[in-house]
């Protein structure tokens, strides 16, 4: 979704839905991702964008043990500054592209690490025993 400055500047706020079937071809821990609910609020100051966005988003990860999909829902909200100065999270350029910068915060507040109810008792090492040499000195530590 690319979005002119100038549009911008009759607003205070925008919503709108975003989709990323195709992205996600490249993300390969999201298996599915149903459209994202955006609302955007903007403000001016001086020569400085301050944009807020709510994203509300539903979709499939996979587990981490086992691969199987996992439904997980997040919903979170961020600040960000457009801008030409040091502090500015990115520059003013017109159109925005917003779609690449929500797509990034999804995929940064996603979880690493997610497990299928599953997966609980599955592991994949066997414990190892120690050499016969130093079968006493293992019973030691493990007391």
């Amino acid at each position: 979704m690319n979005i002119s400055i100038h549009e911008l500047k009759e607003k205070t706020s925008l919503d709108f839905i975003c989709q990323f079937k195709n992205e996600i071809e490249q993300t390969p821990d999201i298996l599915s991702i149903q459209p994202v609910n955006v609302h955007l609020g903007i403000r001016f100051e001086k020569d400085e964008v301050y944009l807020q966005f709510n994203i509300d988003c539903h979709m499939e990860l996979a587990c981490s043990k086992t691969l199987k999909p996992v439904p997980y829902h997040m919903q979170f909200d961020e600040t960000l500054i457009f801008g030409d100065h040091e502090d500015c999270d990115f520059p003013l350029t017109d159109p925005l592209h917003l779609s690449e910068i929500i797509y990034g915060l999804i995929v940064s507040e996603k979880p690493y690490t997610i497990y299928h109810p599953d997966a609980k008792d599955i592991t994949f090492e066997k414990e190892n025993s120690p050499h016969p040499a130093f079968a006493e000195l293992d019973k030691t530590f493990k007391k």
